[in-house]
């Protein structure tokens, strides 16, 4: 909307082409200026104002693009369903689960039981688990039996496992995999890796009773390297 000054200015113009015989080019001149100069300020102003929050807002959503992990890029937050902060984690179960921002850390200490299995499933899309058996009854996992659970692509024993899951409502489903049936379907990528090598070979695997370390030989070990746990501590896995 023009200025006062810049009306004053546009009346002084007129009334000056209205009198030619008046007019003085110094003075026509300064206020041709002055009344541009003043409309040019009004307009711009305001545009590069909304080109300054343009870039701002850009930049607030290339930032954690950037900045985020390939591990942590298909991960969603427990509590919010947002995408994870690689800055905002707690130690869980041996590994790291990841929220959105600092808020839903203790939403989540709160109400564990309630994000259970986002945040387990989470540590399985991170690579922090692996699949070892079928989560229904801990047999071992059939390629071509598959569902995917909340981002998980989750493989089965027989096709009645996967039914028992899939006719499940999506809450039932994610209890069944991820918290029912967790400690039997997946472990830490270590242990893991250790199953998949016992699996292959002769040697017998044993299972540190107090933290889960699993040691692979004829005997346990004297002592468990990850809890110090004396011999006698771990039992033969078949």
């Amino acid at each position: 909307m023009p200025s006062w000054v810049a009306f004053e200015d546009m009346r002084f113009l007129r009334w000056r082409f209205q009198r030619p015989e008046a007019i003085d080019r110094r003075a026509f001149l300064s206020v041709s200026i002055a009344g541009l100069g003043a409309a040019l300020g009004m307009t711009a102003k305001p545009l590069l104002g909304a080109d300054q929050e343009g870039d701002e807002e850009r930049d607030d959503t290339e930032k954690p693009q950037v900045s985020l992990p390939k591990e942590l890029r298909g991960a969603r937050c427990p509590v919010t369903g947002e995408k994870v902060s690689a800055n905002v984690s707690l130690d869980y179960l041996g590994g790291k689960v990841y929220f959105a921002s600092r808020d839903c850390i203790p939403k989540f200490k709160s109400e564990r039981a309630k994000y259970e299995a986002k945040a387990r499933a989470q540590l399985v899309v991170t690579g922090q688990f692996k699949q070892v058996a079928c989560p229904v009854d801990g047999k071992e996992a059939v390629p071509g039996i598959k569902a995917k659970i909340l981002g998980v692509e989750v493989h089965f024993c027989s096709a009645q496992c996967a039914k028992k899951v899939r006719q499940a409502s999506p809450n039932d489903r994610s209890e069944l995999v991820f918290v029912n049936g967790f400690s039997q379907g997946f472990a830490a990528k270590q242990e893991a890796t250790v199953a998949r090598h016992a699996a292959d070979s002769d040697e017998e695997r044993w299972e540190c009773s107090i933290c889960g370390y699993v040691h692979l030989g004829s005997s346990p070990p004297t002592s468990c390297p990850q809890c110090g746990a004396a011999s006698d501590s771990f039992v033969r896995k078949t």
